[in-house]
């Protein structure tokens, strides 16, 4: 804050400096010359009468209804043939002219004509040679051509280059220097501001800013564009007025919402305001350009009264270094404003220079940092709240760690517990149910030693499986029909049965549940116990094979025999505890049988396995 409010007051004290009537030694600056009305003439008049005048020459006061060309004279001294340059300096020559040393044309400088409107807002100067210079009086003479009484001739300067040229290349960098830079920036800001603004939606303050820059933008080039042909003189000077009005009317807006003043109405009004001026302008012509610029812009001084109130009640609730710079910026606005004002309308020294833009330049520098300001903020505290969002998210995942390996050492209890459960339900409903039948009938004397051997073997078989599926380090289902396998091939061999076993497309290693497993042993293992039970068979066959599409596990136990009527009661062999077994693990199961053999298949469903090698 402190930054820009110095660059305001610098700015404008080195202007005022640069312009002030006392910056240039004695003798420099002329403030009389003589003056005559000499209407096409090209070269200065020697055999008119010369009236003498002030400078700078407003011709609207001093000569109403004079048009034409015009000429000013001043003299100066050279003590002594001139060694170094001399230079002649003119701070204001709005509408061109031609300047001549000692009746030689020293230069010209481009006014208007009937194709082109010409606005110089750039000082003159021109350097002057030793040798257009004698010792001892001289003469400059300055050609006017006047088209409108509403024309000033500013004063002169006259000295050598060391020293009118330091004077001459202030008022140029302030005044025109300073307007390009000004221009430059300003538009790129904007372009850059509302860029941004429009692709990520932030506060409509930046939006505003963004809009004030390109107001303000576009109403510099007016001190820039010097020259334009007269067809786009209408439609320049609309966008003039409209960028003005909308500077103005825009930062209002935004000083109205900073101050927390946000009243629609007076919103609407104010932008109802704005267009009015530019609009007149557009239809009435130039016939209307006096009275726009006088009373448009009296209006918009009245607006920007209404911005310095809201701003003034803003810092007197802020009290912060922003809010009091504001206040500065905002003030000094107003008075360079109403300065360009009266400048504008001739009610004032003509030979001063334009300010306003060196108290908007710092108006939006000011706001600028204060947005710069309130973005820096935002982003602090959005990182502030995405660490503290951070810090809660970890502390989360590590409660969520914490409660799922409660959940998994829960789940492995309840699994092995389930795992308990169903071993002992198992044991109950399969081996020992099958001992206490056989206990009960040992009672009864209806198990001879042969029989009580067969129990015991069916009883250890069993056991087997329940161990070969249960028992951790196993391959799976595939060592468990192994296995199987192994221990009934000696009984279907004393019982003269051939038993074989046929593998298709197994991969290396079959992951089934160890419930799933140990139910197809048992399908397995009673299908063939009743084969040597009751088949009489003289070969029997077991398959299993991987079925795809899906992928599925197939069982098939089939015989030679005489087969069965499954349909037919009490002739079931244990068909029932089959089914119950294949429904139990969502197996399907198929048994036919008739006079040439017996075929029982299960089908279990497996999630996809690798193909077998």
């Amino acid at each position: 804050m402190r930054i820009a409010r110095a660059l305001l007051f610098g700015l404008a004290a080195a202007c005022l400096t640069g312009s002030a009537h006392g910056a240039a030694p004695a003798g420099v600056r002329f403030v009389e010359a003589d003056f005559v009305f000499a209407r096409d003439a090209m070269q200065p008049p020697t055999n008119l009468p010369w009236s003498r005048v002030t400078l700078p020459d407003r011709w609207a006061e001093n000569w109403p209804g004079i048009t034409g060309t015009v000429w000013y004279r001043v003299r100066f001294h050279v003590d002594q043939p001139a060694v170094e340059p001399w230079m002649a300096y003119l701070p204001r020559l709005r509408e061109g002219g031609a300047l001549f040393v000692n009746g030689q044309l020293l230069a010209s400088v481009r006014g208007p004509d009937a194709g082109n409107y010409v606005r110089w807002m750039r000082p003159h100067a021109f350097l002057i040679a030793p040798t257009q210079l004698q010792a001892g009086t001289n003469e400059l003479h300055v050609r006017v051509d006047v088209a409108s009484e509403d024309k000033t001739m500013s004063s002169i300067y006259v000295g050598p280059e060391t020293v009118v040229r330091p004077l001459y290349e202030s008022r140029h960098f302030w005044t025109y220097t300073v307007a390009q830079i000004t221009v430059f920036i300003t538009l790129a800001l904007a372009v850059f501001v509302l860029a941004i603004w429009i692709r990520r939606r932030m506060a409509f303050d930046f939006g505003l800013f963004g809009l004030a820059s390109l107001f303000w933008g576009l109403h510099t080039t007016n001190y820039v564009i010097e020259t334009l042909p007269e067809a786009l003189w209408l439609p320049w000077r609309v966008v003039r007025y409209a960028s003005t009005g909308g500077f103005v009317v825009v930062m209002t807006l935004f000083m109205l919402r900073y101050a927390g003043m946000r009243r629609r109405n007076l919103e609407r009004a104010l932008l109802a305001y704005w267009p009015t001026g530019p609009l007149v302008l557009l239809v009435g012509g130039a016939a209307w350009h006096h009275a726009v610029d006088r009373y448009y812009q009296a209006g918009l001084i009245a607006i920007a009264a209404l911005m310095v109130g809201a701003t003034l009640i803003a810092g007197w609730r802020m009290r912060t270094p922003g809010s009091l710079a504001l206040c500065a910026a905002v003030l000094v606005g107003i008075v360079f404003g109403v300065h360009d004002y009266l400048l504008s309308q001739g009610w004032t020294d003509p030979e001063r220079p334009f300010l306003l833009y060196f108290a908007a330049d710092a108006l939006l520098i000011v706001v600028g940092v204060l947005l710069a300001d309130r973005f820096t903020r935002s982003l602090g505290e959005v990182e502030e709240a995405n660490a503290t969002l951070a810090d809660k998210v970890s502390q989360k995942e590590r409660e969520l760690a914490t409660n799922y390996e409660q959940l998994r050492s829960y789940e492995r209890e309840r699994t092995v517990a389930d795992e308990r459960q169903r071993i002992m339900q198992d044991m109950h409903d399969g081996l020992g149910s099958q001992l206490l039948t056989s206990l009960a009938a040992a009672e009864r004397g209806a198990l001879d030693p042969k029989g009580v051997a067969q129990v015991l073997r069916d009883a250890i078989d069993d056991m087997r499986l329940a161990i070969d599926t249960l028992s951790p380090g196993r391959e799976g289902l595939l060592e468990a029909l192994g296995n199987l396998r192994y221990r009934l091939e000696p009984r279907f061999r004393a019982a003269g049965v051939e038993l074989r076993f046929a593998y298709r497309d197994l991969p290396d290693i079959l992951d089934v549940p160890q419930e799933a497993a140990l139910q197809i042993l048992r399908v397995l293992q009673e299908s063939l116990t009743n084969v040597l039970k009751h088949a009489r068979a003289r070969q029997a066959s077991v398959e299993v094979a991987i079925l795809h599409a899906p992928t599925r596990f197939m069982l098939a136990i089939s015989d030679d025999g005489g087969g069965f009527d499954p349909s037919a009661r009490g002739r079931g062999r244990g068909l029932s505890g089959i089914r119950r077994r294949a429904d139990h693990i969502g197996a399907a199961l198929d048994i036919a049988s008739d006079a040439r053999g017996t075929r029982v298949t299960l089908v279990y469903p497996l999630p996809n396995v690798p193909q077998a090698t």
